[in-house]
């Protein structure tokens, strides 16, 4: 069973993927493969810099997620370019990665789960949302970020009814870890992956 778990950024996605690790969950993270694919010699790579110029690129050449940041979280023309460039190479890694896995239950975190299209190769999806500040607070803390740069990546990113109407369950994240998990928990235990 492929599991998507979605949401924006700072609601909690990786936090509920790293419980479902310990359950024994095999995660495949699609922001991280989307940094993967944007590394000098990959297609998505000279793509990018063709579409935004050398003006992302760090000192040793690699694309620099925070200058990139800055362009498309500010433009959603910019934004919905990279997503034209990444989106399909992120699913089609997602597609090899499932299709190569031995474990029977696998959890794609994905932000993008349903803008991409991923959400067609999930059996379920679960969408987790938390209170704006709660969000704002994590990511600022996480990233290092200033809270201008992390409220622009917010506002690009689709609303919270958005996800809960996509979704086949919601997870709110308003309380604290042992919450959080208990919800997952009960979650899991619905569509009957609580079990090996």
């Amino acid at each position: 069973m492929v599991i998507g778990v979605t949401g924006g950024t700072g609601s909690g996605k990786s936090t509920l993927c790293n419980f479902a690790r310990e359950l024994g969950f095999f995660i495949i993270d699609a922001d991280k493969i989307g940094h993967e694919i944007l590394l000098s010699g990959k297609p998505a790579y000279n793509k990018a810099v063709k579409c935004f110029g050398e003006q992302i690129l760090s000192p040793n050449s690699e694309i620099d997620r925070k200058k990139l940041g800055r362009i498309v979280f500010s433009n959603k023309g910019k934004l919905m370019l990279l997503n034209e460039i990444t989106h399909k190479e992120i699913a089609s890694e997602v597609d090899s990665l499932i299709k190569s896995c031995n474990n029977e239950k696998i959890i794609l975190d994905a932000a993008v789960l349903f803008e991409s299209g991923m959400d067609r190769i999930c059996d379920y999806t679960i969408a987790v949302i938390a209170p704006k500040d709660d969000r704002l607070k994590r990511v600022m803390l996480r990233d290092m970020a200033d809270e201008n740069s992390v409220l622009a990546r917010m506002q690009s990113q689709n609303d919270d009814v958005y996800y809960t109407n996509k979704a086949d369950a919601t997870i709110v994240n308003d309380g604290d870890l042992k919450d959080l998990y208990k919800k997952m928990a009960k979650v899991l235990a619905e569509v009957g992956c609580d079990k090996d």
